[in-house]
């Protein structure tokens, strides 16, 4: 097993933004409850592995944003020779995948911002992320992502679209509108910053997932359990009046199968040609 003293951790984190240290705050304080609760976030990756070609031009590959590297023995099996680079900006999440044994010689971790990777350019064979690159800019992470991969070097991500959590954002403005929803980049913004970076061919697909709950409290307990709590440029603690007038409010979508959350969720792959 990897040993705490042998975790990457880079120096060359250009990531003096506050909300980057609150999204890894977030992150870190879900590493031990993350495995549990991101269940679609797991149904995504799976499925992502599915999708992974059969050879790389150069035996590197980063799993990017990869929180506890839940996919690393999956990853590995498909690509046994590849030598991979867990990378996530929260020490926490590559401690807690340090626990459960995802380690070893040929899967290594890094922590580092997917933004400005410590990687020399065209190193990379495959960039793998599920889930993690919502937070960044579209231009600027797959100018990076473009800038390491090695010519026919491929990137396969998914992550959450604008419109994710929608049934949570309208219950919320029905009653103020402070920020309780992230704003999210959406389909035409990763499209045209593929292109941009140089992605010519790349294959964008949009898959709309809605999961249902029980109860209100339940969808808070999982965004919390899971890092995915953070909103950018809020403020102050909610009212408990507030809480129960947008719980009423949401109880108004509940349906025969419960409370719907809707992911609209992004697939993209692309080839640097």
């Amino acid at each position: 097993m990897t040993s705490i003293a042998n975790i990457s951790w880079s120096t060359d984190m250009a990531v003096p933004e506050t909300d980057k240290h609150a999204v890894s705050d977030h992150f870190s304080r879900a590493a031990r409850s993350y495995d549990e609760h991101a269940i679609l976030q797991l149904a995504v990756g799976r499925s992502l592995v599915q999708r992974l070609p059969q050879q790389l031009p150069v035996d590197a590959a980063l799993d990017l944003g990869c929180a506890t590297a839940p996919f690393a023995r999956a990853q590995q099996q498909a690509l046994p020779t590849v030598g991979w680079q867990a990378v996530d900006l929260s020490r926490a999440m590559l401690a807690e995948a340090q626990t459960r044994g995802r380690f070893n010689e040929r899967y290594q971790p890094l922590c580092a911002d997917a933004e400005a990777l410590p990687l020399a350019d065209a190193s990379q064979g495959l960039v793998f992320s599920c889930f993690a690159l919502q937070w960044c800019d579209p231009q600027i992470v797959l100018a990076e992502i473009y800038r390491v991969l090695a010519p026919a070097g491929r990137v396969l991500l998914a992550l959450p679209l604008a419109g994710s959590l929608r049934e949570l954002q309208q219950s919320w403005q029905v009653i103020n509108q402070r920020p309780h929803v992230n704003a999210l980049p959406g389909l035409a913004d990763w499209q045209s910053a593929a292109l941009q970076c140089g992605f010519m061919d790349a294959d964008l697909q949009q898959q709309v997932m809605v999961e249902y709950y029980d109860s209100v409290k339940s969808i808070a307990r999982r965004l919390k359990a899971t890092g995915a709590d953070h909103v950018s440029g809020a403020s102050g603690l909610t009212g408990k009046n507030a809480w129960l007038a947008m719980v009423e409010e949401y109880e108004k979508k509940r349906t025969d199968q419960g409370l719907p959350l809707t992911w609209n969720v992004l697939f993209l792959e692309a080839e640097k040609s």
